[in-house]
């Protein structure tokens, strides 16, 4: 029916709720027309069916896409855009893809993770090079995104060779991995 329930810890009111009390049952999260949503560390963020994109909780780092580090406790809408169509949130950062395939990100930027060529945070969208992405996956310090042609894509810290490209350099921008046919990512 569209609604959006909460529970668990509420640090930095990362449940939306108004407030910063832990809840231990789901509570109904204000709104309606909720179509998905994706936790990240401390914040979260959900797209409605009218393709704007909300975020609440930690900001410290502009996670939240609105501009500044100031933490929300309520679902506080992303710009103006009406395109939104997924989203995935990790560690202090955040990615979006648009329906017109175009992959949007922000936040801590540590191992250079929003994929933008550079280590240096942001705290609007800020959009990733390439086009046609059709699915992201927010790790702890690396992206993972697939493309439409089935094509998987990985960037940011790559300790352990995490990545899978075969070597433990961090990447910057997105390198595709090896292979063709990718059906999802996590």
């Amino acid at each position: 029916n569209g609604t959006l329930w909460a529970c668990g810890e509420n640090l930095y009111g990362k449940l939306g709720l108004g407030d910063t009390t832990d809840r231990k049952s789901p509570t109904q999260v204000s709104g309606t027309n909720w179509s998905s949503v994706s936790c990240g560390y401390d914040h979260t963020l959900s797209i409605k069916t009218d393709g704007t994109l909300w975020a609440w909780g930690n900001n410290d780092y502009g996670q939240l896409g609105l501009g500044d580090i100031i933490d929300r406790n309520t679902p506080t809408q992303v710009g103006t855009d009406t395109n939104w169509s997924s989203v995935s949130g990790g560690e202090e950062y955040t990615l979006a893809i648009k329906t017109n395939g175009t992959l949007w990100a922000w936040g801590d930027n540590v191992y250079g993770k929003l994929g933008l060529g550079d280590t240096t945070s942001r705290n609007t969208p800020t959009q990733v090079a390439g086009t046609n992405w059709s699915s992201v996956s927010c790790g702890d310090d690396h992206t993972l995104s697939k493309r439409v042609d089935g094509t998987l894509w990985a960037w940011g810290e790559n300790i352990f060779g995490k990545l899978g490209l075969g070597d433990t350099t961090d990447r910057w921008t997105p390198t595709q991995v090896a292979g063709t046919n990718w059906s999802s990512v996590s």
